[in-house]
């Protein structure tokens, strides 16, 4: 097991929701923000990266004909699970991105407050990953906390880094008229077509 893993699963084994997810008015307000900025009513097949204990997972569930959750620690992949049971389109796997990246294709990938807890290194391993696995004309929404954290890489750098090796590739970034005091949220469309 990976050190990131097992700090996870310990911080979940103390406390199921350690950020409060399921009770936080923050958080529900942010969800909603998320589900607005998505620009299709429908998905096909949809990826949602750090999933965490489900809340967001369940929500996007309703824009997506299936729907993979991901997350490094199984504690919180058990209780996902257990709280989304009545939703069939859902799936979970256990991986450590971006080094054990998920098979298929996906049309809409949402890594929301996930950027900050990886390396610069993994940020641009994770961007040239989610190119990969993105459909033509697919959506990557990133929600980021802007607040000052401690350690690693702050909320906007991480947003800036991803956005800007993705621009390197020919994505297009998409303008939004969201953001918060303490959050924002990008999107980025891989082309119908990419350049040779």
């Amino acid at each position: 097991m990976s050190e990131r893993r097992d700090r996870f699963d310990a911080l979940y084994a103390e406390n199921i929701d350690p950020w409060n997810f399921a009770a936080s008015a923050y958080e529900r307000e942010k969800y909603q923000a998320t589900l607005n900025a998505l620009p299709r009513d429908r998905y096909n097949s949809g990826l949602e990266v750090g999933c965490s204990i489900g809340e967001l997972t369940r929500l996007l569930s309703s824009r997506c004909d299936h729907l993979l959750g991901v997350d490094v620690s199984n504690i919180a992949l058990e209780e996902a699970r257990r709280r989304t049971a009545d939703l069939p389109n859902i799936s979970y796997q256990q991986a450590e991105l971006p080094a054990a990246w998920p098979d298929g294709v996906f049309d809409l990938i949402v890594l929301s407050e996930v950027l900050y807890f990886l390396s610069a290194r993994e940020i641009v391993e994770l961007a040239e990953r989610v190119g990969q696995a993105l459909s033509p004309s697919g959506d990557c929404l990133l929600v980021n906390f802007t607040c000052p954290i401690d350690g690693g890489i702050q909320g906007d750098a991480a947003a800036e880094l991803f956005l800007s090796e993705w621009e390197t590739h020919g994505f297009e970034p998409i303008p939004l008229a969201v953001g918060a005091a303490s959050y924002r949220i990008d999107l980025a469309r891989k082309p119908a077509v990419m350049a040779p």
